[in-house]
């Protein structure tokens, strides 16, 4: 039976396998030295014949020789997912080994494809579907919309704009000064610009921006140019009836020839001529001092509905008098008679007897359209002044000599739309609809004065899902202003329903250049369901007011400087309370508590030792992460104060390279499987001759450049970092002199095989390296030793040569693998006896334990000084050891300052 050992839960190939029968699943992770039970929540899942085996069960169900055993790293979820990507294999990863990581990367940019961080990002945006971006340390900060913005009118010269965003997880300190649009401060726009920070799980109901309203893309600028879609209605063929006759009867107009205008509509205003048949005769007047006549008028009077007194205009022979009536007599029909005077009393007595066509008609009678009961009919009533009169009787019937003028101002649009108002699946209790004049509204006279003009616009409105017919509402917008004006209309539904949505304009837009009408829909948004806390995020509330005030380009570039509060660990080990913080050691347990992990995982004495170096030195973090990996995320983070990260005894461990003054455990072909293979790495003519190095500048948030150079380097080939997490100069010139220095200096690799002695190691540790090379150091076992006149007499199992002039000495490997010296070497009496000034206590040869070993050189030579760089175990009894050489010129830049 095999046991195959996969990185994920994803579908793929084992990583390992490894053969085991009749013993449990517990038992044999023991046999490999893993002590699963001290594991709260084991890392890895198993699964025997396809179903999956409770960890209580590891100890009890034995494994068969015909079962198929797989062992799958869980990984973790957040914004540092997929802890399986820290690492190799699987035991190093869930247990507890060495796990290096290529040096090459320490401070590149991510492979193409990997999705490491977003810190640039220059603009606020949405993120749908995206991981909440984590800052850490001090970085300015475009936080993502949470609400869509919102764009309105509050009066008719002001435009607000208002949105959430969110800031980030946790709670952040943040000046009001570092709060800004593009580089301008909220305070510098008074009470133009205002915003609102909320910590976590503070209500954000009843702030500004809080609500989450929808905007249809459908409505709004256009490709011409436009700052919405235009709403006219052109007084046209498509509005004047081109019928060939006209019929009146009572309320009812008829066209002949023609249909109902599409420009009409209920509210349309017309001016309807009926020119009839009257019967003219002459009366007596008066006889005093002389016989004068008045001329009476007998047909058809009921649209007039005559009175005494009444003044009347009168169209005959293609003239049009005023008149007021002195007599009549009509009956219930409209059928009578009546006798005009004139203004000045005089009798009306100007057409001859006989039959005329005329019109009676009051001047400022319209009729108003109220229904279309066929496409060629049209109701109508007679208005005046905008107010329909009560009780007219309507027309008496009459066909032919009918003439129909209408009111461009009264006529309909094209309509606009209909536009669905909600995105799919969604419903909503509210609208906004926004009306732009971009000429503003109003008339000039000719002395040069503006004048009021009004616009009417009709919107309706129904369920999509109903059908049916349209709710309508018609808006009319009074000004007289030259300059920009707009309005926001809000219609609340009273229920929630899938709005489609329609608009036109009501009336003609006029055609002198005396008169600025124009209209234009310029926005559609309706009230969807949001949140009214966020329990883990710091969010923003903003209120800007745009238009005039501020540069579009500006509006989605709010900004804010935010300092991240977590808890500091204190010289003792403990943690304090959250405070604002840029540690580089807060963040990384940070990182591990967003995976399940505790203090107790990570190795705290050292994250101490570091905590005050990077503090020592000024080294911080400072940065944005979005959606990446514990692994990179930790690299990212440690890599700011000069360190990496590896996991060691089952603890996240952070190592930091630097000038060291002790070694290590020592190697030498006495615990070496195979021979030490050094390999040296020559200057070559296209080698990098210097570094440049990419980095943010926390004062002004540019990318900033600065180049790290070597005495003799030309600067013609340069090997160019991206660094992230640093924010100053002097910082990111170390950074780089440090890669600058590693390049010209550590050219040698070594590698060897080892049995388990390499498990005593970790990352970059500080080793001796002896092997066979001649005129090296040399290595051998301790047989015995021994006082001699206050030094320690040693006597080795190989024969020492030494050279005359030089300085030796001697260091041994103590029980647990560890150097001790090196220590001043004297001859002894013969070539296999060692004087030296060893302290006590000194090391014992017994046959309890293997042997130490002795290792012997000059003082320039005795050893070859690494650092480890790989651990490769192969099953538990062999590991394949990777190093480089160790040069403390690499560090000589660490404390220094950038010219220039």
């Amino acid at each position: 039976m095999t046991i195959k050992v996969y990185p994920s839960l994803l579908p793929g190939l084992p990583i390992e396998e490894h053969a085991a029968e009749g013993v449990t699943l517990g038992e044999w992770l023991s046999s490999k030295g893993i002590d699963y039970l001290a594991h709260e929540i084991q890392p890895v899942e198993v699964w025997r014949n396809g179903q999956r085996l409770a960890a209580e069960d590891w100890s009890s169900v034995v494994i068969r020789q015909a079962d198929d055993v797989q062992i799958r790293l869980i990984p973790n979820g957040g914004v540092f997912k997929a802890l399986g990507s820290i690492i190799g294999k699987v035991f190093n990863l869930a247990f507890g080994w060495l796990m290096p990581k290529s040096r090459s990367q320490s401070h590149r940019s991510p492979e193409q494809g990997s999705r490491l961080e977003n810190s640039q990002a220059t603009a606020n945006s949405a993120k749908l579907g995206e991981v909440v971006p984590e800052l850490a340390g001090r970085f300015r900060r475009f936080p993502d919309y949470l609400t869509p913005p919102r764009r309105r009118f509050v009066g008719r010269r002001e435009q607000w704009l208002e949105f959430l965003c969110c800031v980030g997880p946790g709670r952040y300190q943040i000046d009001p000064a570092d709060v800004k649009i593009g580089n301008t401060s909220f305070s510098a726009l008074g009470d133009d610009a205002q915003y609102e920070i909320l910590e976590p799980g503070e209500l954000v109901a009843g702030r500004p921006g809080h609500e989450h309203w929808y905007t249809a893309d459908e409505v709004g600028g256009t490709s011409s140019g436009t700052a919405g879609l235009e709403l006219s209605a052109e007084f046209s063929s498509e509005v004047n009836p081109d019928a060939t006759s006209y019929d009146v009867d009572g309320a009812l107009l008829t066209m002949h020839g023609a249909t109902v205008p599409a420009g009409w509509g209920a509210g349309t205003m017309m001016a309807i001529a009926v020119y009839m048949n009257y019967e003219v005769s002459r009366d007596v007047f008066s006889t005093f001092p002389e016989t004068t006549y008045i001329n009476r008028f007998t047909g058809n009077f009921r649209e007039l509905s005559p009175g005494y007194g009444m003044t009347v205009d009168v169209g005959y022979g293609g003239e049009i008098i005023t008149a007021k009536i002195r007599d009549y007599s009509v009956d219930q029909d409209g059928v009578g008679w009546v006798t005009l005077v004139l203004d000045d009393g005089v009798p009306f007595n100007a057409l001859e007897p006989g039959t005329h066509s005329m019109r009676f008609f009051i001047r400022n009678r319209r009729y108003r359209a109220i229904a279309f009961p066929a496409e060629n009919q049209v109701e109508v009533v007679a208005n005046e002044g905008d107010i329909d009169v009560v009780g007219w009787r309507g027309f008496a019937p009459y066909q032919g000599g009918v003439s129909v003028s209408v009111d461009s101002a009264t006529i309909y649009g094209d309509w606009s739309g209909t536009f669905l108002a909600c995105p799919p699946g969604e419903l909503t209790d509210a609208m906004e609809a926004d009306f732009f004049f971009p000429g503003g509204l109003g008339y000039v006279a000719d002395n040069g004065r503006l004048r009021d003009w009004s616009v009417r616009v009709e919107i309706q409105y129904r369920d999509a899902r109903a059908g049916g017919a349209f709710s309508s509402q018609l808006l009319i917008y009074s000004d007289a202003t030259l300059d920009q004006i707009g309005f926001t209309e809000r219609i609340d539904f009273g229920g929630m329903i899938r709005p489609e949505v329609r608009v036109r304009r009501r009336g003609a837009q006029d055609t002198s250049t005396q008169v600025n009408d124009k209209i234009q829909w310029y926005g559609l948004r309706t009230r969807l369901s949001t949140r009214d806390e966020y329990p883990d995020w710091t969010t923003m509330s903003v209120r800007i007011r745009s238009g005039g005030r501020l540069g579009a380009q500006s509006e989605n570039q709010v900004n804010v400087v935010a300092t991240r509060v977590l808890p500091r660990l204190q010289s003792d080990g403990a943690w304090s309370p959250p405070q604002p913080t840029r540690d580089i050691s807060a963040f990384v347990r940070h990182i591990a508590a967003s995976i399940g992990y505790t203090d107790a995982n990570l190795d705290m004495d050292e994250l101490r030792r570091l905590h005050a170096v990077w503090a020592a030195r000024g080294e911080a973090f400072d940065h944005v992460y979005d959606a990446t990996t514990v692994k990179d995320a930790l690299n990212l983070t440690l890599g700011a104060g000069m360190s990496e990260f590896t996991v060691h005894d089952g603890l996240i461990l952070p190592v930091r390279d630097g000038l060291r003054a002790q070694f290590e455990q020592s190697y030498s072909p006495h615990n070496m499987t195979g021979p030490l293979v050094r390999a040296f790495r020559a200057p070559r003519v296209d080698d990098f001759d210097g570094v440049e190095v990419e980095y943010t500048d926390g004062e002004t948030w540019a990318q900033e450049t600065v180049k790290c150079l070597l005495p003799g380097d030309q600067g013609f080939k340069l090997d160019k970092i991206q660094l992230r997490g640093v924010t100053d100069r002097t910082r990111a010139w170390r950074v780089g002199m440090r890669r600058r220095r590693e390049l010209r200096y550590r050219r040698w690799d070594y590698s060897f095989p080892t049995e388990m002695d390499a498990l005593n190691s970790r990352y970059l540790s500080y080793v001796p390296l002896i092997g066979d090379d001649p005129g090296y150091g040399a290595s051998a076992i301790l047989k015995h030793i021994e006082p001699a006149g206050g030094s320690a007499l040693l006597h080795v199992s190989e024969p020492v040569n030494w050279e005359p002039d030089a300085q030796y000495v001697v260091a041994y490997r103590r029980p647990d693998g560890t150097l001790a010296g090196p220590f001043s070497a004297r001859p002894g009496d013969d070539e296999y006896v060692i004087l030296a000034d060893i302290p006590q206590p000194w090391p014992a040869v017994t046959l309890k334990q293997d042997p130490p070993h002795v290792y012997f050189g000059t003082v320039e030579r005795w050893c070859f000084p690494a650092l480890i760089t790989g651990i490769r175990p192969s099953g538990m009894e062999s590991a394949q050891v990777e190093a480089e050489n160790y040069d403390p010129r690499v560090y000589a830049s660490d404390d220094e300052q950038p010219s220039g």
